[in-house]
């Protein structure tokens, strides 16, 4: 797993945004995650990353607003490649409802009274 997200964030560094590359590696790290790790929510979390990047030419889910979308992809992979910290988790959920157009709750405002 961390020699795939080597490989990817050595591949972002490079000018440019070879999304074929960056489709075959995703593929590698869900076939990777779906065979030794179980981890369903990120296994559809990498299938939906390179099925948009497939069909866009770039990642376009933006979690992130004030970055570019290949900032935002990295964010994300940097994320994955800590998938078991406790805050990583929570930001991934987020990224994986902005993929599946689930909007996110609004927080209610502290101190407001009904």
């Amino acid at each position: 797993m961390k020699q795939i997200i080597d490989k990817i964030k050595l591949e972002l560094k490079k000018d440019g945004f070879n999304a074929e590359e960056i489709v075959k590696l995703l593929k590698e790290l869900r076939a990777d995650f779906k065979s030794n790790l179980k981890e369903p929510g990120l296994v559809r979390m990498l299938r939906l990353a390179y099925e948009n990047i497939e069909a866009n030419g770039e990642y376009t889910f933006i979690y992130m607003e004030e970055d570019s979308a290949k900032e935002n992809f990295e964010y994300m992979i940097d994320l994955i490649a800590d998938h078991n910290n406790k805050y990583n988790k929570e930001e991934l959920q987020d990224i994986r409802n902005l993929m599946d157009g689930i909007e996110p709750e609004a927080e209610e405002e502290e101190g407001t009274e009904a």
